[in-house]
């Protein structure tokens, strides 16, 4: 090999390792993008303390208050969660997902969508005669008279958002006086169940279903028992409803109507749930009593204690014709 070739095969060399050293480094760096946590409350835009966690493609990020703007996040998917709602509320949902995925230079929203609690609450109003308000704790009636019972209910929370609500109503019959032989007829005419707002003209409650039953044993239309002196029996119907939040309903059930023998079926009464039918006319004494339990469908109700209400006991004295 000569000395000219030699030297210039070394002169490359050096040339090669100059370029090497002194061009500058272009290295792939990590991108980085934006995480933005908003939230509402009854749809209307919240702005305030909520505490939260986002998890993932990073180091954890402990959030508070909303709305807020967490940049340059490492890029990958992002999780909310550990949410602490404000005061008097509850996480509905998170949209458009709890978990999303951060782009290169990009941005992704987490908002965070409260209710104000639900409260499904029921009070008793009062026994009514044939509709009519009775203030005393005995009831004189005779053939051809109904007698119903009267409940105010409201489901508290987002005013005007809908809700669904299971209904238990019960009566407590038990015959103190008068010739055995008496028997209760299942009528269940749907009219004999209604709602209504307070003060009228509000939005229009829908029953979704009516199952009347005796002690416990759901029953049909036509079915009948014999009371047995002495021993109380349990009437008792479940509902299903749609409502409206922060609106007052009342409620209306026309537990018996009261007849003397034989029974056709309807009877003469057609919007009761139970008739009470007389096997011979002569006086009659029957002590009742009326309770309500209303429960939220799928949802937590902030405060149960309040999801029952007792009627005072009623002395029912049938006179005859």
């Amino acid at each position: 090999m000569s000395k000219r070739f030699l030297a210039i095969c070394l002169s490359v060399v050096v040339a090669i390792v100059l370029l090497v050293v002194f061009l500058p480094s272009y290295a792939p760096t990590e991108e980085h993008g934006t995480i933005i946590v908003q939230a509402t409350n009854c749809s209307a835009i919240y702005q305030g303390v909520v505490q939260y966690t986002l998890s993932g493609a990073g180091s954890p990020i402990n959030g508070n208050p909303v709305p807020a703007t967490h940049s340059n996040v490492t890029c990958g998917s992002w999780s909310c969660g550990n949410v602490v709602p404000p005061a008097g509320t509850f996480l509905q949902s998170i949209t458009p997902s709890a978990t999303q995925s951060v782009p290169g230079n990009g941005t992704i929203t987490f908002t965070l969508n409260f209710e104000k609690n639900q409260d499904a609450g029921i009070d008793c109003i009062g026994w009514t005669w044939m509709g009519q308000p009775w203030q005393t704790s005995e009831m004189i009636v005779e053939e051809c008279n109904w007698v119903d019972v009267h409940f105010l209910q409201w489901v508290l929370g987002c005013p005007g958002y809908n809700v669904t609500l299971n209904e238990t109503s019960w009566l407590s019959i038990n015959q103190t006086a008068g010739p055995p032989g008496v028997m209760i007829f299942v009528v269940d005419d749907p009219c004999a169940l209604n709602k209504t707002t307070t003060p009228p003209g509000g939005p229009t409650p829908v029953k979704v279903s009516q199952t009347p039953s005796i002690n416990g044993t759901p029953v049909q239309k036509g079915m009948n028992i014999t009371l047995i002196p002495g021993v109380p029996t349990l009437l008792d119907v479940g509902t299903i409803w749609q409502l409206v939040k922060q609106v007052d309903y009342e409620k209306s059930i026309n537990w018996l109507g009261i007849s003397l023998a034989p029974f056709v079926p309807p009877g003469q009464h057609p919007c009761v749930l139970f008739e009470l039918v007389l096997p011979i006319p002569a006086p009659y004494t029957f002590t009742v009593q009326a309770s309500a339990q209303v429960a939220l469908v799928g949802d937590v109700d902030a405060n149960p204690a309040n999801n029952n209400a007792t009627c005072p006991p009623l002395t029912l004295t049938v006179l005859p014709p």
